[in-house]
């Protein structure tokens, strides 16, 4: 950290010249970037800002009206302070003119009252500098290495969280962009404090200038950010602090795209497959594919399987349901591809003689159920040209994200879904969070700003199919306060709600950021 005023002025080379301060001593803790020894009275645009200025006054301004205009140009160009030797042009004291422009500006005004060695201010101030400077080189090379190891080590975003929220002393939190908390550390602080309402702190104005953010992904994929929270509204960020912040958005940028979990060969080489086909990319040769990994799909059809373990997954229970699955599958002597695709699911694709598929999946299901993990399990549709088998899989992995576990577990289709389960496919999608912060944004802003909670009345509104009656038997109101609460919608998002088309979009982005809310980790 670089010295402050108050911390050069108790310096032993600077207590010997017996300095006082006249003006400005409530800017003491102002920091000091450099100190400049100039008798110039034009010196002003010659400096760039927190210096520290020492002369003797010799060439200052004879008159009032200059010495006020000398201070006003320390003043504008930011200076720290400005200190000057009493003996030479001024005997025992500075002129009140100079002492009160000081004073009007907020200029932290000095007067040494003996002779010091400006040449000892300056190199011990330096030194100080210096070696912060140093330290600031070495806080970054260590942050550099200890990212890196992140990085390279296949790291959570928690375990980025917890390094940033470490080294920079204060709580983190890395927020998707609906304001949903993905990961968080209190860094020692009251858990509400920091995370309590977060969503609509983040949205308010009063969040602004207070705490430090930085988006996490490029400019066009931009996923998230990440927050350095302060623990008062005047604290400012350092430059430590900030450098902090960016490579701990650079680690999450790079965590995604790296594979973090190691499997044996076999497992491996069915998830790459199967984490392309869950993505959506374009399997070029496809069908050799599925036939070079073992799955025998000619004149049979093909099914997606997907199977998650609520809350945080652990790497050994995965490959425990993964193991399970190409067992009972062998036992069958069924072809099938079984992989882990992230930390909480496990994906297989099977073959299986037209119509079957049901059959097959109640017994996989009850292979699992011996085993007395609570999962959950989705089943995709049965397709017969392998050219669908990317989109079995993506639909038994939205209805595994959507429905809740059953005791025993239990097959679950899409049909029990509709467009909520089609939303929680889609949710991680950032232009999706962004179609919801377009839609919605505005209202959310509104309602955290003056609390009038606009938007449970538009989601009522909504449920309804836009019948007033209805919505305000919802919302407990009478009908002319309904009334007056809409036309206050229509006017904040300006759109009018009498359109059925734009009720449709306002449903559907109130949809998505339910869905969002009941599970807002990032993939």
């Amino acid at each position: 950290m670089l010295p402050t005023l108050a911390e050069v002025l108790a310096l032993p080379e600077v207590r010997r010249g017996d300095p006082v301060v006249l003006a400005g001593g409530g800017r003491l803790e102002r920091a000091i970037r450099w100190v400049h020894v100039a008798e110039l009275a034009d010196i002003a645009p010659l400096l760039q800002g927190d210096e520290l200025l020492l002369n003797t006054g010799i060439l200052l301004p004879s008159t009032d009206r200059g010495l006020r205009a000398y201070v006003a140009g320390l003043a504008e160009v930011g200076l720290a302070g400005l200190a000057i030797e009493l003996g030479r042009r001024y005997a025992d004291r500075l002129p009140d003119a100079l002492v009160e422009a000081a004073e009007e500006h907020g200029l932290p005004l000095i007067a040494f009252r003996r002779e010091t060695s400006f040449v000892a201010v300056t190199q011990a101030v330096h030194q100080i500098v210096v070696n912060a400077q140093m330290s600031e080189l070495q806080a970054s090379e260590e942050a550099h290495r200890a990212f890196t190891r992140l990085t390279l080590g296949r790291a959570r975003p928690q375990q980025v969280v917890d390094l940033v929220a470490e080294m920079a002393g204060r709580p983190v939190v890395f927020e998707n962009l609906v304001h949903h908390v993905i990961a968080y550390n209190t860094a020692g602080r009251d858990h509400d404090a920091v995370i309590g309402d977060w969503e609509r702190r983040a949205r308010s104005a009063r969040m602004l200038g207070t705490d430090a953010a930085v988006d996490v992904g490029p400019e066009s994929g931009r996923f998230g950010r990440l927050v350095l929270v302060a623990d008062g509204a005047d604290e400012e960020l350092s430059a430590r602090q900030r450098m902090l912040l960016e490579r701990g958005a650079t680690a999450l940028a790079m965590g995604r795209l790296i594979d973090r979990d190691a499997q044996n060969l076999e497992l491996q080489a069915h998830r790459t497959l199967l984490t392309e086909l869950a993505a959506g990319v374009d399997v070029p040769h496809l069908a050799s594919r599925l036939t070079s990994l073992g799955l025998r799909w000619k004149g049979r059809q093909v099914t997606g399987l997907a199977v998650r373990l609520p809350g945080p997954g652990n790497a050994d229970e995965l490959r425990g349901v993964a193991a399970d699955l190409l067992d009972e599958l062998r036992v069958r002597r069924t072809s099938g591809l079984v992989g882990p695709v992230d930390d909480e699911r496990v994906v297989a694709l099977v073959a299986h003689a037209p119509g079957a598929g049901d059959a097959l999946a109640d017994r996989l299901v009850g292979r699992l159920a011996r085993t007395g993990a609570p999962v959950v399990v989705g089943l995709g549709s049965a397709v017969a040209d392998v050219a669908g088998a990317g989109g079995s899989v993506r639909e038994a992995l939205v209805v595994a994200d959507s429905a809740a576990p059953t005791d025993p577990p239990r097959a679950v289709r899409l049909y029990d879904l509709r467009l909520r389960g089609l939303l929680h496919l889609l949710r991680h999608d950032p232009r999706v969070q962004q179609y919801v912060e377009r839609e919605l944004g505005t209202l959310l802003a509104h309602d955290a700003r003056t609390g009038e909670q606009l938007t449970p009345t538009l989601a009522a509104y909504c449920r309804a199919g836009g019948n007033k009656v209805r919505t305000a038997e919802l919302c407990h109101i009478s009908r002319p306060a309904l009334y007056a609460r809409l036309q206050r919608i229509g006017q904040v998002v300006d759109i009018d709600l009498a359109d059925p088309e734009n009720v449709l979009a306002l449903h559907v982005a109130l949809l998505a950021r339910e869905v969002m809310a009941d599970q807002p980790s990032i993939r």
